[in-house]
């Protein structure tokens, strides 16, 4: 079989009324459809989502792999499934409920092999599921360039900044994630957080292109935008997962304060105003432990030189962690928050 430029790994599960849309928006690409080794792994659906794949993998027997799975283990089990059948050159990820414009993959490789780079990215748009665009993020770049991480101060500047948009909207080369064992976390949610980030550690060059090319299209019901629900705090096991691996890998105290940035980013502020915008009854349990974890793990953390960069609201939430807290004033600062954002 020809060796293929890139693999192109899909998790799916029960996407019966969108996988032909993704599905056609790979055989349509510019690079050519057998240029693709496309890896769809289906999470044990529950609707015809296997029977649909099963019916374009007849169509491109030599492009399209089909890989049914027995039981459900999340995205990133299904993304680890794909990556252990994986033969291109370069690595894509994109969801089932997704889709890319045709030249992405073509553009993308282009750049890659020209200069030998690690990771090439771009942007996305997002869009409702009748097209209607709701977002479009492209953070115009002056320039497009290749950046080389071959110091410390820059390797602290990309943990700190991560790569432009998402897990989804990158060209990664193969041998990176093979060579550094790079596996997302399995029956968890949030798991782009963790190998996003882990990645950060290992990345030698990439380059962004001023380009979107890939439609994220926001489903109310999803999981990520769901109301009241318990798996929004995988995040803070995901965060500390992230603690955990740079303590394993010897990259912790090196990288201490962009670590510690970071995890009072994600696991704080950001699960703060999940809970106060998320939740109609907050988990207060869930807060106080919040606040236990950062004094435990990073007992100095209001010393970090990176706080500067936080805007004012974010600063204020940050300001929690010091507070005692009752249930009544938790309810007085997620009414608060929540006049803030209306």
């Amino acid at each position: 079989m020809k060796e293929k430029k890139i693999s192109v790994i899909v998790p799916c599960y029960n996407v019966s009324k969108f996988i032909h849309r993704c599905v056609k928006s790979l055989v349509d690409q510019t690079i050519g459809i057998d240029e693709l080794e496309c890896i769809f792994v289906d999470d044990a659906s529950t609707d015809d989502t296997l029977e649909k794949l099963f019916s374009w993998e007849k169509k491109f027997p030599e492009s399209i792999l089909v890989v049914p799975c027995q039981e459900n283990h999340k995205q990133g089990a299904a993304r680890n499934a794909g990556l252990s059948y994986a033969t291109g050159e370069y690595i894509a990820f994109l969801d089932s409920d997704d889709y890319v414009d045709a030249r992405m993959y073509e553009a993308m490789y282009q750049k890659a092999v020209e200069l030998k780079c690690d990771v090439v990215g771009s942007f996305f748009a997002r869009e409702t599921r009748d097209g209607r665009q709701l977002y479009r993020d492209e953070t115009q770049l002056e320039t497009e360039k290749l950046v080389v991480v071959d110091t410390r101060a820059k390797r602290r500047e990309l943990m700190v900044n991560g790569l432009p948009s998402g897990v989804n909207t990158r060209l990664y080369r193969r041998n990176l994630i093979a060579d550094h064992q790079l596996l997302f976390p399995e029956d968890i949610q949030y798991e782009d957080n963790y190998w996003g980030a882990i990645l950060l550690g290992f990345v030698s060059s990439y380059y962004i292109m001023d380009a979107c090319f890939y439609h994220y299209v926001v489903n109310e019901s999803s999981t990520v935008m769901e109301k009241n629900a318990e798996h929004h705090l995988d995040r803070l096991v995901i965060e500390v997962m992230k603690v955990e691996k740079y303590k394993e890998d010897g990259t912790f105290q090196e990288y201490h304060d962009e670590i510690e940035f970071n995890f009072l980013r994600l696991f704080f502020i950001n699960t703060i105003r999940i809970l106060f915008v998320r939740f109609d009854q907050i988990p207060y349990q869930i807060i106080y432990d919040m606040q236990r974890w950062v004094r435990e793990l990073f007992p100095d953390y209001q010393v970090n030189p990176y706080l500067e960069k936080l805007p004012p609201l974010q600063m204020e939430l940050l300001k929690i962690i010091q507070v005692d807290l009752t249930p009544e004033k938790i309810e007085i600062l997620a009414q608060g928050y929540r006049s803030v954002l209306r």
